[in-house]
């Protein structure tokens, strides 16, 4: 039987790594408002979701595009990024003060900028473009108008993604630093807090389980609406569920400040100020990854795993756990602030006790294979081989496997691999045995991932040595499909022999039912066309331009998958 030797916690005083202690200074009277409108927020600055912080403030616009978007200062279009996802169109602006502006989910731009992005693209023949632009190239200055808002990428609705970064390392800091004309004085709500018994020494009301407790969120001064003090023994650690309210908005933002105090003990402090992109992931180990799965229930746990690189923790004790270990009551002191020093502060108790019953013991017995955070992990079965970098897993793992019987029809098992509760930080290697498969359709193989109603999403892959071999990011149920159906091409405003001259533009509609897009082109006459895409709505747009011409025009349409199965769409069209 396999066993994992606990090491007992001894409650030590550490520092924790990061820049939150740092004394930050931004300037405040430099940038104007990239709107000409009050500014009203659809999203704040580092608002904790799955598999990533918020990096920006997300401005509402009214539910309207076409809106004027300015240069909050002097400077220079140092990058374009144009694409079908993300922040769709998107421009970044460098200012002589070493500080970088970006503004996202665009509908166009102006005449110069715009005209530049058109050139490159057809340079390219590709609507997709991210490119760098020389300092010489598109100058601009403070409030010229730049650009006009939309819904492009993955927004969600009309809206300015806006985002002020270091332009020496491209970190991302909060807009509301700067001064911009915006006012707060509400103070953020506690929604709940939740108590975790860290290990098997642990007890939470004399039980291995969590125990979340509603908070009442009205006033700055909020208490737990539970009457009977929750029972604590060994390593604990606790998450709060809490989000910023600004004045005149229903919009829940994230917390700029967690102070996380038992007793007189500063036991953990994190500060929401800058980030770098690269650590945006890590929002999926400072989450309840579980509670967010189960229910969306986003609760921060004021804890620091062993893989958690996030670089603005503070100070505090041993990465947030403590120690109970005496019969005493102990005071547990929550302090959440947002940027603009509005504070909301939650008090509750805890009663400690000694170690009782089968929680006494010093192991425990694991019922998979252990994964180590800290290592590179190797992991084989019949027909699996499953291989993850040392970075992928935030704590050591008891990995649950298993393997069944695919349905009728389907080629190989389904593998289990631990469940959708757990995350998986860095892209993983997963390679299926590749049995049964005809030689005709092996080119149409690929991975899927099932989930619970069976649906299947591709995840791509490549023939290597009798397995298919991809990426993943996900724990879950894989297996392999076949896919020989080729996207379809649906005209929306657009015919054979139809007559356009009244029209501004042609669309379509693009779908596939499992390996997704992969590629499309658009020509007139032989000649490439800039189709505008936009993900998620699956549409493809050409404004008509200078390569339609009078009278008929022969168009061309050429829609490819994720595994190159390819559909084309032909007919002529009269202007």
């Amino acid at each position: 039987m396999k066993q994992l030797i606990y090491i007992p916690f001894f409650f030590l005083l550490l520092i924790f790594p990061g820049k939150p202690g740092a004394q930050n200074t931004y300037p405040k009277n430099q940038f104007r408002s990239p709107i000409d409108f009050p500014i009203m927020l659809a999203g704040g600055f580092g608002d904790v979701r799955k598999n990533h912080f918020h990096s920006g403030i997300d401005i509402r616009t009214g539910g309207e595009e076409g809106k004027p978007v300015y240069a909050i200062a002097d400077g220079y279009v140092s990058r374009v990024n144009i694409s079908s996802g993300g922040f769709g169109k998107a421009i970044y602006i460098t200012h002589p003060n070493g500080f970088t502006s970006l503004y996202g989910h665009l509908k166009g731009f102006n005449a110069a900028i715009g005209a530049w992005i058109r050139e490159q693209q057809y340079k390219n023949e590709s609507f997709v473009l991210d490119s760098p632009v020389d300092p010489g190239v598109l100058k601009v200055k403070k409030g010229d108008v730049i650009a006009y808002s939309g819904n492009t990428g993955l927004s969600e609705g009309p809206h300015l993604h806006f985002e002020i970064r270091d332009a020496a390392t491209q970190e991302i800091i909060n807009p509301m630093l700067f001064g911009l004309p915006f006012k707060d004085n509400t103070p953020p709500k506690i929604y709940n807090v939740r108590i975790y018994p860290l290990d098997e020494m642990s007890m939470v009301n004399f039980t291995g389980n969590a125990a979340t407790l509603p908070v009442n969120a009205s006033g700055a001064d909020c208490r737990v609406t539970s009457k009977d003090t929750t029972k604590v023994s060994g390593n604990i650690i606790f998450g709060i569920q809490a989000f910023d309210f600004s004045n005149d908005t229903g919009s829940r933002d994230g917390i700029s400040l967690i102070e996380l105090y038992v007793d007189t003990a500063l036991c953990f402090s994190q500060k929401f100020e800058r980030f770098a992109f690269a650590e945006t992931r890590y929002a999926n180990s400072l989450l309840d990854y579980p509670q967010v799965m189960r229910n969306g229930q986003r609760i921060m746990r004021s804890y620091i795993a062993p893989n958690n690189k996030l670089s603005m923790y503070g100070k505090g004790l041993n990465r947030g756990i403590v120690n109970f270990n005496d019969n005493k009551l102990h005071k547990v002191i929550y302090v959440v602030k947002d940027a603009f020093g509005n504070t909301s502060k939650l008090t509750f108790m805890v009663k400690s006790h000694l170690p009782v019953g089968g929680r006494m013991r010093n192991e425990r017995t694991l019922k998979g294979t252990l994964l180590s955070c800290g290592k590179p992990n190797h992991f084989t079965s019949d027909g699996i081989i499953f291989d993850l970098p040392a970075d992928a897993l935030y704590e050591d793992l008891d990995f649950i496997f298993s393997a069944s019987a695919a349905a009728p029809g389907a080629f190989g098992r389904v593998y289990h691999l631990q469940n959708e509760f757990t995350p998986i930080h860095s892209a993983s290697t997963l390679a299926l045995k590749a049995d049964g498969i005809p030689s005709s359709l092996s080119s149409k193989a690929l991975i899927v991932k099932v989930d619970n109603e069976g649906h299947l999403g591709g995840r791509g892959g490549k023939m290597e040595n009798g397995f298919l071999k991809t990426q993943i990011r996900e724990f879950g149920d894989y297996r392999i499909a076949i896919d020989t159906v080729p996207p379809q091409i649906k005209p929306v405003n657009v015919a054979q022999n139809k007559n356009v001259s009244k029209q501004r533009d042609i669309s379509f509609k693009i779908t596939d039912n499992l390996s997704g897009i992969q590629s499309y082109r658009g020509t007139l006459n032989g000649k490439w066309i800039l189709m505008d895409f936009d993900a998620k709505s699956g549409r493809l747009i050409y404004a008509f331009d200078d390569r339609i011409r009078v009278g008929k025009n022969n168009l061309r349409m050429v829609v490819k998958d994720g595994i190159g199965n390819e559909s084309i769409y032909q007919a002529t069209i009269i202007r």
